[in-house]
């Protein structure tokens, strides 16, 4: 960690920003998160008759064509990046900088985003004319009248990093970026570039976070040929370490935050939701033997939270019985099994590369006001998943600077553990 005459650098959060199924702001997220919540319907934007799972998580429909500084981006903006940017303007206003005011060389972007949204059947149509009657199937008859009904922007809509270009564009970001596609970790890996750049002084103020939407046709189809999605009605679906948890449910949102150092949020009055104080990262190699998994998942804390005491865990709770089973040996191997554990998905459904960021900000908000919010739809303790879960009713949490750490791994082995210490408001 950096060091000043004053002492260490410390990175704190000063902006928020939360689009989720719960809602377009972060109050709403708060308060229905605080109601008890969750935002698991039956599925609305992709048809799923004869299919097991019927539940999706469906962000709220918006608009942003009329705040947006170039409107004419908004055609470039697929659903997920929709998502991030609406909730990159809540971070950045409820900042309180005055944004025209910095150097833009000096301010970083760092960006986790997911699936691109890419779809096959948005070329039926033009492969359909193109193919019409006997005529071979061969993409030289693309061409001509064909080629007009394919969307003009749908490469551009599609990048994976489209989010990072627009985002940049929009709010004027000319310093150091990147942006990551690592599935789940992909937010936390965004804030760890983040935290690092305003430690080693190359910006001054950074925007990082996460963005994704699973609700696609192939996104669905994907999973449930992996038998991950909740065979349960929607009202049941999603209930992450209950001995009757069946699968995940696909949703979409994104999580964005404004960091600053310590000392800079200090000097101009700002009002600090919580410090970041470390994000760890490792690899499980997950050769059989469970002990590969602790080990990472030691080393990532380790890196995150130093020797700090946990006051609580936001698991990642993916709701399967492996992993969930697995978390739950892992994390008490690492952690013990005295520290409060919560899980979030099931009041937002499964959101991919912005589940990090996004369950980062729920967590930290929540405990602002002194409580853990328990863990949805949870109504049987399973023997295998011995943690200290909150359950039922939210938990008082007794100090007034709760350190929480924050799990998030992908699909192919990444582990990372947020820490983040939340301040009263």
């Amino acid at each position: 960690m950096g060091n000043s005459a004053a002492g260490p650098t410390r990175v704190v959060i000063t902006g928020v920003g939360l689009v989720t199924p719960l809602g377009l702001s972060t109050d709403e997220n708060l308060q229905r998160c605080r109601a008890g919540e969750s935002a698991i319907v039956p599925m609305r934007a992709l048809e799923v008759e004869g299919h097991a799972c019927q539940s999706g998580a469906h962000v709220p429909e918006f608009d942003l064509s009329n705040v947006l500084r170039f409107p004419k981006n908004y055609r470039f903006m697929g659903r997920s990046v929709s998502c991030a940017m609406q909730a990159a303007r809540e971070s950045i206003c409820r900042s309180g900088l005055q944004w025209d005011k910095l150097d833009s060389l000096r301010i970083a972007l760092y960006t986790g985003s997911g699936q691109t949204g890419l779809e096959s059947h948005d070329y039926f149509r033009a492969l359909e004319a193109a193919w019409v009657g006997d005529r071979e199937m061969d993409l030289q008859y693309l061409g001509g009248l064909p080629s007009h009904l394919i969307d003009r922007y749908i490469v551009l809509r599609t990048l994976a990093n489209g989010g990072l270009g627009l985002l940049s564009t929009e709010f004027g970001i000319q310093g150091p970026n990147s942006n990551i596609v690592q599935s789940e970790t992909a937010s936390a890996m965004a804030l760890s570039c983040a935290f690092h750049d305003l430690l080693e002084n190359r910006c001054d103020v950074a925007l990082a976070g996460g963005h994704d939407s699973l609700l696609s046709v192939s996104n669905f189809l994907a999973y449930e040929k992996a038998g991950l999605l909740s065979a349960s009605e929607p009202g049941e679906a999603y209930r992450p370490f209950d001995r009757q948890r069946d699968g995940l449910v696909l949703g979409e949102g994104a999580g964005f935050f404004v960091l600053e150092r310590r000392e800079d949020a200090d000097a101009r009055g700002a009002e600090i939701v919580g410090e970041l104080c470390g994000v760890g990262c490792a690899t499980d190699l997950d050769s059989g033997d469970r002990a590969p998994g602790v080990e990472a998942l030691q080393t990532a804390v380790a890196e995150a939270v130093g020797e700090d005491r946990i006051d609580f865990v936001v698991a990642r709770g993916i709701g399967t019985k492996d992993e969930d089973r697995r978390e739950a040996r892992i994390i008490s191997s690492a952690v013990g099994d005295r520290v409060p554990v919560t899980a979030l998905k099931s009041r937002t459904g499964y959101l991919g590369a912005a589940t990090a960021a996004v369950e980062l900000g729920m967590g930290l908000l929540c405990a602002r006001q002194g409580c853990m919010p328990a863990i949805l739809r949870h109504t049987a303790a399973d023997p295998d998943c011995m943690l200290d879960l909150v359950v039922r009713e939210p938990r008082r949490l007794e100090s007034r600077q709760p350190l929480g750490l924050f799990l998030s791994a992908s699909w192919t082995g990444q582990i990372a553990a947020v820490a983040a210490r939340a301040i009263e408001a």
